[in-house]
């Protein structure tokens, strides 16, 4: 099969030359296009970068493996991208692309190894998170925006308030006339196409005029059309002056040769690094002629995944020398502009950023101003989530009736005083359960719209979070006062605004303590494990809060159980209820004239014989307060330390999931 391949080299050149004439037309066209359209949109209110060439020299970076100790996924790999240029990121599957792009861009990839230079000098982390955006693989965007808000959102967060609105408003309908939305904006993002949600996360990026975009996979999902428009629109995008950098996976000949640039990647180890039209000529410097029918970004794919054998592949890797050489790449030649001369001064970070212009760097928007934008956006997107918002209402009004129903009367009866501390228990399990069990389902989906966002700079963690929590609390008051209204009427409880009042901030502090638990929990779990985790949480939590009720007070209660009982929130719940019950100097409940004797009559009789006459309703406050905040910060931090990559915790919980996988056959524990 081999002799068969390398047989005419003659019939080889001119299949090269048959798929660049056969596109030229094409890139002629889109060419023109594209200086017509930078004519007609300027773009003028965004932001003015310099160019930015990004190279990098002996890249190696490697993942903790149980077995070996540590695989390795690229291995000393050189190259380099340049602006105006769309590059292309090819290989078999598994070879490293993503990985690649990871490393370039600082996302999960604190392990990797090498030098990496942005326009001759060394790569500041930090700065080049400010010049560059990534877009991931799978648009995650949010459903309940239209297309118009999602990018005035992206412009005030960007852009703060340097821009008046009109102006704003000029550049997104600028924005989203280069990339073919402007009859969608007022399209929700959970309607749009798979190409028009591509379109989106691209346009989202492109506001505050990034002069680096890595795209990974931008054409996966898509059909022949929507993947040739988005691909001609990156090229636009990259000639007029930025530098862009996608992965793909098997282009047809038409997408493929739409790039400028091409680097394929094998086994780690870099197999090309040059123009679209000179793989031919390459391929056939090894000894391997291209067939005629073939797509040159197939041929050079199965080559490269050793399907010729190993010694085309190592031939590969050396005729390009891991990606040092640029025989294969016009006008460059890595000798002249080696990141290692050393009559070369690199300047010092000030100064480079001086010459990029300080104003680029700093943040527009204030941390006030992100903090309002994301509370109007989540109350947003609870308000339109109306199947949400009915199944909470129905759900609490359906369990204020059954609770209502079942502890009818009880509030005023001396008959019926145990079943009173049972409803008081009844809303501690309610508040437990009713706002922690959604956030185990929603939050894990959420976080892959955080990740994307706080990557690319949009906000500061801090505002996000404290938006977050804030935006719950109304709904949450709302809920709980219907609830709490329903239950409190139907059992006949003394109808005194001070109880009432006491008793609903109890019922609010514990909601609100559950949902920190639901948040922290979540932050760090897959949906599969939060669910399974945030219920055996609660169990024991359960049975602290009421362990020795019902003894007396002589009830001998171990130390070691006295402490554990105190780390159980529910207990400072049920505490300070029955305090609200039977507390402030309640009056003597009423004994009905059918019965003769009434044992407890008397509050303080009751507090007595279940072991609660110390209650405090002032510390079980402060206690139920301590934990939300304990909760609430302990959840932030959970979620910093998610976003920022750590390979010791990579391990740790590698090594988790495998024992949860072997002794217990459960789901392994999810990064």
């Amino acid at each position: 099969m081999i002799k068969t391949m390398t047989t005419n080299k003659k019939t080889a050149t001119s299949s090269c030359c048959s798929h660049q004439n056969t596109s030229n037309s094409d890139i002629n066209e889109i060419s023109v296009e594209s200086q017509e359209l930078k004519e007609k949109v300027g773009l003028k209110y965004l932001p003015s970068w310099p160019p930015v060439n990004l190279e990098f020299r002996d890249l190696n970076y490697s993942v903790p493996d149980l077995t070996k100790g540590s695989k390795l996924i690229l291995r000393g790999i050189n190259g380099e991208f340049r602006s105006n240029e769309l590059t292309a990121v090819l290989g078999p599957s598994g070879c490293g692309k993503t990985t690649l792009l990871n490393v370039l861009a600082g996302y999960n990839a604190s392990t990797a190894t090498g030098q990496i230079n942005v326009n001759r000098r060394p790569r500041q982390a930090k700065l080049f998170r400010r010049m560059s955006r990534y877009i991931m693989q799978n648009e995650v965007l949010d459903p309940h925006c239209t297309v118009q808000e999602a990018m005035i959102l992206a412009a005030h967060l960007k852009l703060g308030n340097e821009l008046p609105i009109s102006q704003k408003m000029e550049m997104i309908d600028e924005i989203l006339c280069m990339l073919r939305l402007n009859k969608s904006g007022r399209t929700m993002c959970e309607g749009l196409s798979g190409g028009e949600k591509k379109r989106l996360s691209i346009a989202l990026e492109l506001v505050n005029n990034p002069p680096v975009i890595f795209l990974d996979e931008p054409t996966t999902g898509l059909d022949d059309l929507s993947s040739s428009q988005c691909i001609s629109l990156l090229r636009r995008i990259a000639h007029s002056g930025r530098t862009i950098i996608c992965t793909i996976h098997t282009p047809s000949a038409k997408l493929f040769q739409m790039f400028d640039k091409v680097y394929v990647l094998a086994d780690g180890q870099c197999a090309y690094q040059g123009t679209t039209h000179n793989i031919v000529p390459f391929m056939n410097a090894i000894g391997l002629s291209c067939p005629l029918t073939y797509n040159p970004a197939d041929f050079i794919i199965e080559v490269a995944g050793r399907e010729y054998g190993n010694d085309y592949y190592e031939k590969m890797v050396a005729a390009v020398e891991n990606g040092k050489c640029s025989k294969w790449t016009p006008d460059f030649d890595y000798n002249t502009t080696s990141i290692t001369d050393s009559h070369d001064q690199i300047k010092s970070v000030e100064e480079f950023e001086e010459e990029i212009n300080p104003k680029l760097l700093k943040s527009k928007c204030s941390w006030i101003l992100q903090f309002r934008l994301l509370l109007h956006r989540m109350l947003i997107q609870m308000w339109r989530d109306k199947s949400y918002i009915k199944l909470k209402f129905i759900v609490t009004i359906a369990l204020g009736i059954v609770v209502g129903g079942i502890y009818d009367g009880v509030g005023n009866d001396a008959t019926k005083a145990l079943f009173n501390f049972g409803f008081a228990f009844t809303i501690i399990i309610a508040y437990l359960y009713l706002p922690m069990m959604p956030v185990l389902l929603q939050f894990p989906t959420e976080v892959r719209l955080l990740k994307r966002e706080y990557f690319n700079q949009w906000y500061q963690l801090s505002s996000y979070y404290l938006a977050m929590v804030c935006s719950k609390i109304p709904f949450m008051l709302i809920l709980a006062l219907i609830y709490i209204s329903m239950i409190y009427l139907m059992s006949n409880q003394p109808l005194e605004l001070n109880r009432f009042s006491m008793i609903f901030l109890i019922s609010i502090l514990t909601g609100m303590t559950s949902d920190s638990l639901g948040v922290l929990i979540s932050s760090r779990f897959s949906i599969v494990n939060s669910m399974f985790v945030g219920p055996v949480i609660s169990v024991p939590l359960i049975l602290l809060s009421c362990y020795g009720i019902g003894y007396g007070k002589e009830t001998y209660i171990p130390s070691y159980l006295k402490f554990f009982m105190s780390l159980s929130y529910l207990r400072h719940g049920l505490e300070g209820l029955v305090a609200a019950l039977y507390g402030s100097d309640r009056s003597d409940t009423i004994c009905p004239d059918t019965e003769i004797f009434c044992m407890f009559k008397k509050s303080k009789f009751l507090l007595v014989m279940l072991g609660f006459d110390g209650v405090d309703y002032s510390y079980s406050v402060s206690c139920l307060a301590i934990f939300y905040v304990v909760f609430t910060f302990a959840a932030f931090l959970m979620i910093k330390q998610r976003l920022t990559f750590n390979s010791s915790n990579y391990i740790a919980v590698q090594y988790i999931g495998q024992f949860v996988k072997s002794h217990l056959n459960f789901t392994s524990l999810k990064y």
